[in-house]
């Protein structure tokens, strides 16, 4: 039987440890609780997105609070919202959102924890949003070739790479849906030979080859779980309860 904590009091240690207030005003509905299904919780589930997948996988999992890094949009979700919500209720689980909070938190938000993991030592932040900063760049011992295997390995998925630089020494990460070419044209002001995201389209594509970038497009899921996994241990550590990542289909996003 594990312990009861008291969400009140997860809930004000995660608002603390992401500044989540700061990002309210930009990003309403986005940062912090976001529905409330109990006052206790022995277990918490984390996952990337609230699908029906993460919701599901709470409730067997047995957790009372599931701490996501995408929260349920209305604008995203259309009517799946409402579903989820409901979910949610009748599975007596509590939502937590950190979206810009966990992007932009220093040390150790997206950008942070998967530069540590691709041995990419950040010296610098960049990318300015809702307030904060939600990319990292810093120095890489070794090649194109080097991180493209530590990037697959490290992720667990295939990854899209275009090589169009002689070196990889210097790196950029911007984690999910940072393929916007103003990100690639910040990176590139501060030196990057290199940028790594998780998605991108066309035009991401051409303006990392035309002003000779390294790219690599390693998945909007795969680029954000390692952020969302640390941020359950911290939350684990603090409240002396377990923590569980439930993932999604290893086919899709």
């Amino acid at each position: 039987m594990h312990a009861l904590a008291s969400l009140d009091e997860i809930v004000a240690f995660l608002d603390r440890i992401l500044e989540a207030p700061r990002y309210e005003a930009e990003e309403p509905d986005s940062n912090g609780l976001i529905f409330r299904a109990g006052a206790g919780v022995s277990k918490v589930a984390v996952g990337v997105s609230t699908s029906i997948t993460t919701i599901v996988g709470a409730a067997k999992a047995g957790a009372q609070l599931l701490v996501v890094h995408h929260p349920t949009w209305a604008a995203v979700d259309l009517s799946l919202r409402d579903e989820k919500l409901q979910a949610l209720e009748a599975a007596q689980v509590s939502l937590y959102a950190a979206h810009a909070s966990l992007d932009c938190a220093p040390q150790f938000g997206n950008g942070w924890v998967l530069a540590e993991m691709l041995g990419v030592r950040v010296d610098a932040t960049f990318d300015e949003y809702h307030g904060g900063h939600a990319g990292v760049i810093g120095a890489h011992d070794g090649s194109f070739a080097d991180l493209i295997q530590r990037t697959q390995r490290e992720l667990g998925v295939e990854v899209e790479a275009h090589e169009h630089a002689k070196t990889c020494a210097r790196v950029a990460i911007v984690t999910g849906g940072g393929g916007m070419t103003t990100m690639l044209d910040g990176a590139r002001t501060l030196g990057a030979d290199t940028y790594v995201t998780g998605e991108g389209g066309l035009f991401t594509r051409m303006f990392a080859r035309e002003t000779g970038m390294n790219l690599v497009l390693a998945t909007h899921q795969a680029t954000e779980a390692p952020g969302i996994k640390a941020l359950g241990k911290r939350i684990c550590e603090e409240a002396q309860i377990p923590w569980e990542f439930i993932a999604e289909s290893p086919d899709v996003f």
